[in-house]
């Protein structure tokens, strides 16, 4: 039967195009005349529920703001001296542990890889659908250490409400009181509600010396390590050197 075109109007007039493309692709499909009304209509269902996915992943990926955006957990350098769990990294990569709200902390030296690991963890649950934030913590550090306006209430909206917060370059240096106080606000913020992945070259045992040594820093450490996974990325090679 053919296409009614009021159908096929009223279908791009609610921004359902792909479902239109399919309403009309059923008159040149070979053996459309046999299906039944419910095979029509979940095929045409089908092709639209497929598009808008596949339209969700790409803005999830985009919104995420990876430095790796094509980092793939299938790609991970699995070398002797790096002492990483092949399995414990497919685990990660399944992101029950977001769904948990639970965090993974990735430490190693510099050139060790963390950046690239938590993208293609990142990627991974973008992939899953989860919303990601990738961002270096002297830069959320600097974002939120302003003078609060409207734009600083958005910016800190979006580092909370995220299913998952990736921080790089975590406390490479001393934070000042306030950003260790943003820091709280935001760690405190997602502790019920979502996960953090965190990179740095320092273990937990280190952070204090860049928090400070008074209760902020207790809270903020207490409140990341206690549902963490420490993944610790062993090898005196750069990633660079070995890829280059």
């Amino acid at each position: 039967m053919p296409a009614s075109q009021s159908t096929m109007d009223k279908l791009y007039s609610m921004r359902l195009s792909v479902m239109a493309q399919a309403y009309r692709d059923l008159e040149e499909m070979p053996g459309a005349a046999d299906m039944t009304f419910d095979e029509r209509v979940a095929m045409i269902v089908d092709a639209e529920w497929d598009a808008r996915r596949v339209n969700k992943r790409t803005r999830l990926l985009r919104q995420a703001g990876f430095p790796e955006p094509e980092a793939n957990v299938a790609d991970v350098h699995y070398d002797p001296d790096r002492k990483l769990d092949k399995v414990r990294i497919a685990e990660l990569s399944n992101c029950e542990w977001i769904r948990n709200h639970r965090n993974v902390l990735l430490t190693g030296a510099s050139g060790a890889g963390k950046s690239w690991i938590a993208s293609a963890l990142g990627v991974a649950a973008c992939n899953a659908f989860f919303s990601v934030r990738y961002v270096r913590l002297p830069e959320m550090l600097d974002e939120l250490t302003v003078e609060k306006d409207e734009e600083w209430f958005k910016t800190k909206k979006r580092y909370l409400k995220c299913d998952l917060l990736i921080l790089d370059d975590w406390l490479l240096e001393k934070v000042s009181g306030k950003g260790a106080r943003e820091l709280l606000e935001i760690v405190e913020g997602r502790l019920r509600t979502g996960s953090l992945l965190i990179c740095s070259q320092f273990s937990p045992a280190g952070w204090h010396a860049k928090l400070g040594e008074g209760a902020i820093a207790d809270a903020v450490i207490d409140r990341i390590v206690y549902r963490s996974d420490i993944i610790h990325i062993e090898g005196d090679e750069s990633m660079r050197k070995r890829i280059g």
